[in-house]
C-alpha cells in the first residue's frame, strides 16, 4: 500500500542520532542523507524519510507510525535505544493483551512529538 512515508523533525541531525539508534535494533539503517532530509530502510531501501521543518508544532496531531519488530528482544532494544535518546514513553515495552493476545510491543514520542510504536506479535 505504501512506496514511503515522511515526517517533520526540527533538527535533523539530532533527529540522525536518535533514529539511527532507534532503528538498528530492528535492521533497518540509514540509506540516505543530505541536507534537506534523511533516508530510512532495510538493505538500503528507502521507505521512511525525515526533513526539517520550522515551527513550534512539528507533529502531526493523531500522527502514528509502527514499526515491525523481528523478536521482543529487538522490541526492547528499540525501546531503550529511544528512551535513551531522548524519547517519552506513552506505553512501557512488554506485553500488552489489551490490546491484543499476542501483542508485545512499545510506544514512544520522539523529541519531537511523534508517536512511534514498535510490534512484535500480531495486532489482531
Amino acid at each position: 500500500m505504501f512506496d514511503h512515508l515522511s515526517m517533520g523533525v526540527r533538527d535533523l541531525a539530532a533527529a540522525r542520532r536518535f533514529y539511527d539508534a532507534f532503528f538498528a535494533p530492528l535492521g533497518s539503517a540509514n540509506a540516505f542523507a543530505s541536507e534537506a532530509e534523511l533516508a530510512y530502510g532495510q538493505n538500503g531501501s528507502r521507505q521512511f524519510y525525515l526533513y526539517p521543518v520550522d515551527g513550534e508544532q512539528v507533529a502531526g496531531l493523531g500522527t502514528h507510525f509502527a514499526f515491525t519488530a523481528d523478536s521482543r528482544a529487538a522490541v526492547d532494544a528499540s525501546y531503550a535505544a529511544a528512551i535513551a535518546n531522548g524519547a517519552t514513553t506513552l506505553r512501557a515495552a512488554g506485553p500488552h493483551p489489551d490490546i491484543a493476545p499476542d501483542y508485545y510491543g512499545a510506544v514512544v514520542l520522539d523529541p519531537d512529538g511523534n508517536k512511534l510504536e514498535i510490534v512484535a506479535g500480531t495486532m489482531h
